[in-house]
């Protein structure tokens, strides 16, 4: 293994203990119809980790990390949906932060709109593939497709809170990150 591929391996790792120490240290419950969300930074730290590492990175490492948080808090449940998820965010938001960065040319302040262009893109992701899911698990356990609507559609406001947070705390945190980042690469 060379130290590069090595390199490589340990901010995966690192990513993925990040975002599972993002939402395990700090989290607030928001009251929701369906699911059991709450605002936390484990999100943020996946986002960091797309704009960072990469589509395929970044997905290892915030499925990871939030498995694991689901794993050791009785969220089990939950792991479908969210290793489907985070799996396609992290490879749909890589990919068109990738293309964007080429756009910036090495222009920071572009590369900066940008990564939270991309942030901005993953909330949004977010909320629909939220929406998405748990409404076919309700229709799947026996509601009607309109309570289900109903339901889900009364639990899209933490979602987009959870959204908006993700995209400040990105802002709030990319410049930081990447330079720690770029210093130990």
């Amino acid at each position: 293994m060379n130290q590069t591929h090595l390199k490589s391996v340990v901010m995966t790792a690192f990513f993925a203990a990040v975002v599972f120490l993002g939402i395990q240290a700090f989290r607030i419950p928001m009251p929701a119809a369906v699911g059991t969300p709450f605002l936390h930074f484990g999100h943020i730290f996946v986002v960091l980790a797309v704009l960072l590492l990469g589509p395929k990175r970044s997905a290892i490492a915030g499925v990871a990390g939030l498995v694991i948080f689901d794993l050791l808090n009785g969220y089990i449940h939950s792991i479908p949906n969210i290793f489907v998820t985070t799996l396609v965010k992290c490879l749909v938001v890589g990919c068109i932060f990738a293309a964007l960065k080429k756009k910036a040319q090495g222009k920071a302040h572009k590369e900066y709109i940008f990564a939270l262009i991309s942030a901005g893109i993953y909330g949004i992701l977010s909320v629909v593939l939220d929406f998405t899911w748990s409404t076919g698990e309700l229709v799947l356990a026996g509601s009607s497709l309109t309570a289900a609507l109903i339901a889900e559609a009364s639990s899209i406001p933490a979602t987009i809170i959870n959204a908006v947070f993700t995209v400040i705390g990105t802002a709030i945190l990319y410049l930081p990150v990447k330079r720690g980042y770029q210093l130990w690469k």
